[in-house]
């Protein structure tokens, strides 16, 4: 099962976020053991690098990324999920690339956000929430 992760659900896990961390941690639990198949868009390691380097230090931050990223299939971003994103609806340019992206990808099951309310305009594809995902995952 293909699931595209919104760069709050990876943060959640990364940064140990109290409130939401338990989800994340049961996403990437799922990834580890190969149960699920997670991707990422290229955009979202610019925005987890730098929070991660505010909270863990740039050395450690790198180690993150590094493993993060063998962890995850990284989406490409192009010409064309460009062009999809500011023709998109939704509102903020970030949530709109990733969704273009999220678009690439055959076969995709879900993207998992705490945000969806920022994707809610979609048809083409299933938005959970990661409470959500888990639950119909464990069904």
């Amino acid at each position: 099962m293909k699931v595209f992760l919104d760069i709050n659900v990876v943060l959640d896990f990364l940064l140990k976020r109290s409130a939401f961390d338990d989800e994340a941690i049961e996403i990437f639990k799922l990834l580890y053991k190969k149960e699920i198949d997670g991707y990422l868009s290229a955009v979202s390691y610019t925005q987890i690098g730098y929070f991660l380097q505010k909270f863990v230090g740039k050395p450690a931050a790198k180690d993150i990324l590094r493993d993060l990223n063998r962890l995850l299939t990284t989406v490409t971003v192009d010409n064309r999920i460009i062009e999809e994103a500011l023709d998109s609806e939704i509102k903020d340019f970030e949530d709109a690339i990733q969704f273009a992206s999220s678009l690439s990808i055959p076969g995709l099951h879900c993207i998992i956000t705490r945000d969806k309310k920022d994707f809610n305009k979609s048809k083409q594809v299933l938005i959970q929430s990661p409470k959500e995902f888990l639950n119909a995952f464990n069904q």
